[in-house]
């Protein structure tokens, strides 16, 4: 489970202080609060918040110097400043001090604020990532660059060449031993950027990235000084190696990065405004939600278990994940667990070599193989027995798989994303499922809401599949079936939707698992009508049933108005009053 952040508010407003630990803890938030500015450096000190709001104006200790402590000892934590209207003055120096938000008492919606906050951490979050990646990424080089076989030479105090290794010899295609190595290396006359005195003390080196040869290469050129005993140098050493590929490589990877960077961003910023998210529909609060949590696990490479009833989209979802994944480019293999024989499991996944068993007439790939460097995703993963959950375990902590009748122990680098409409965790309670291989795939879990707590998302998901149709073949969408599309409860969820659909094109009407409800009358109405228990007037009644007959006959041809007005026995003209009339034009 995600840990909470914590937040320091710091005013000199008690009332408003409450407020705001109030809303945030409501929020999820763990909120530490000081009264003043004195109060607030010393919780700083001992709470370690990941963020703080900060009053400008307060008595002794005022917002300024506490910004202004608290960005000298770090500026990775956000400072958000809430304080009263002020002088353009304070916004600017606020801003010099570093202040990452400004905003405005009063506080009129608390949402500006929780998204100022939000933005904030999460930029926090990214920045601390991407030093943590650079820092790993320069260790990388460092490691590769030690193992590297470069170039090798030593020169005298007069820049003569006084010894080369054997790479360089065959890379220059000669022994130029007594020349002068800026005339070797840069096929000049003045002095070369390895010759200069960098004054150098005893076991220290001069490292740089340098050009030479005219070959366009880049070198990591590290020169220390050979000594005598009397501590006189002698001569100096210098070690080429080129790191042309790692340089593009580091330029890929930095411009990889920022992409993704900006990609998330957009996307998090623009999730509010969409309607669909690759193939998945849906502009409804928990899909947006849903919408998230694919962005957070696209940009991770740990395992994903998707929940949801039969026909929630578990595997729309687990495409659009692998798709903004990393892994995008290599395969995303998908298994149904629950459609495999248990004596074929394992052969299944592990593959199997020829003559392993009656049948095997060659060798066979498993889907670990397949999955390599990309993704496999598991459906039903709550049907796997727990004997294979075992070896899966092992194969997936990288402890190696044995395709069977073979005595190779193979590994495969592959992304689980797995699906269930099941609670894994009473599979644990009943024996069916080890709770270490829960804890395995239950890493990153995305819950997909099922149609009926989502009714908002119909009308988006019927225009998607009548757009697949051809219009001309396509019967209207009368305000009745909409409304009676929006009554029905989905227990089949989207695809039960678009099934619906489908037979709603081909037969002309709704028809809910053989129910046919698209000309069902109201039955409140009916009986009102018998009863006399109706409020409506006659007239409200004789409009209610003539509208009732054009939708029929406009459904029955199709909206060809020329054919309705004849099978009315009236005349064009009046037949466009009256659909103007009751809306239908």
């Amino acid at each position: 489970m995600k840990k909470p952040k914590k937040i320091l508010c710091i005013d000199d407003d008690d009332q408003f202080l409450k407020m705001l630990e109030l809303y945030f803890e409501d929020n999820g938030y763990l909120v530490e609060t000081a009264l003043g500015g004195e109060k607030g450096l010393l919780a700083f000190e001992n709470e370690k918040p990941d963020a703080v709001l900060v009053d400008l104006r307060m008595p002794n200790v005022d917002g300024f110097e506490v910004m202004e402590t608290i960005t000298k000892k770090t500026s990775d934590i956000p400072v958000i400043v809430v304080s009263g209207e002020g002088e353009l003055a304070d916004v600017i120096e606020a801003l010099r001090l570093g202040a990452w938000n400004y905003q405005m008492k009063p506080i009129e919606n608390m949402i500006v604020i929780k998204h100022a906050l939000e933005q904030s951490i999460e930029k926090a979050e990214l920045i601390k990532e991407n030093k943590a990646y650079q820092v790993g990424l320069e260790q990388k080089l460092h490691n590769m660059v030690d193992n590297y076989k470069g170039f090798i030479f030593t020169c005298d105090n007069e820049c003569s060449i006084t010894y080369m290794n054997p790479s360089l010899i065959k890379y220059i295609g000669r022994d130029v031993t007594g020349e002068k190595c800026h005339k070797v290396f840069y096929d000049g006359k003045s002095f070369c950027i390895n010759c200069t005195d960098h004054k150098l003390g005893k076991g220290q080196s001069y490292r740089q990235e340098i050009q030479i040869f005219n070959d366009g290469r880049w070198y990591d050129s590290i020169q220390s000084q050979i000594s005598d005993l009397d501590g006189s140098v002698m001569e100096y050493q210098i070690i080429l190696i080129d790191i042309t590929e790692q340089k593009k490589k580091i330029q890929d990877l930095k411009e990889r990065e920022e992409y993704f960077r900006k990609e998330n961003i957009h996307l998090k910023a623009s999730l509010s405004e969409r309607f669909k998210f690759g193939r998945i529909i849906g502009k409804s609060k928990p899909m947006q939600e849903v919408y998230e949590n694919i962005i957070n696990a696209s940009a991770s490479d740990a395992a994903v278990i998707i929940y949801g009833e039969s026909g929630t989209g578990k595997e729309l979802v687990a495409k659009e994940i692998h798709e903004n994944s990393p892994r995008k480019d290599k395969e995303l293999v998908y298994v149904n667990c629950g459609a495999i024989p248990e004596n074929l499991i394992e052969s299944e996944f592990f593959g199997y070599k020829k003559g392993a068993f009656t049948g095997a007439v060659k060798d066979k790939h498993g889907l670990l193989d397949f999955a390599n460097h990309g993704s496999l995703f598991m459906d039903e993963i709550g049907e796997i027995p727990l004997n294979m959950q075992v070896k899966l375990l092992r194969a997936l902590e990288q402890g190696g798989y044995t395709p069977i009748g073979s005595s190779e122990v193979k590994n495969s680098d592959i992304r689980i994303i797995a699906a269930t409409n099941r609670d894994l965790k009473d599979q644990v309670r009943k024996g069916l499922m080890r709770q270490d291989f829960l804890y395995r795939i239950h890493i990153i879990p995305i819950n997909l809401p099922p149609l009926r707590e989502r009714k908002d998302d119909i009308p988006f998901l019927v225009d998607h599949f009548l757009s697949k149709y051809d219009e001309k073949n396509i019967p209207p969408i009368t305000p009745r079936i909409a409304k009676t599309l929006e009554k029905y409860d989905w227990p089949g969820n989207v695809r039960e939707l678009q099934n619906t659909i489908n037979r709603f094109v081909t037969l002309k009407k709704i028809d809910f698992m053989g129910l046919d409800l698209s000309d069902s009358l109201d039955k409140e109405q009916i009986d009102e009508i018998e009863s006399g228990k109706q409020e409506k007037s006659l007239g409200d009644l004789i409009d209610q049933y003539e509208k009732r007959v054009l939708t029929k006959t406009l459904e029955r041809y199709n909206w060809h108005k020329t054919k309705v007005a004849s099978a009315l026995n009236i005349n064009r003209k009046t037949l466009f009053n009256k659909l103007k009339r009751y809306d239908l034009d």
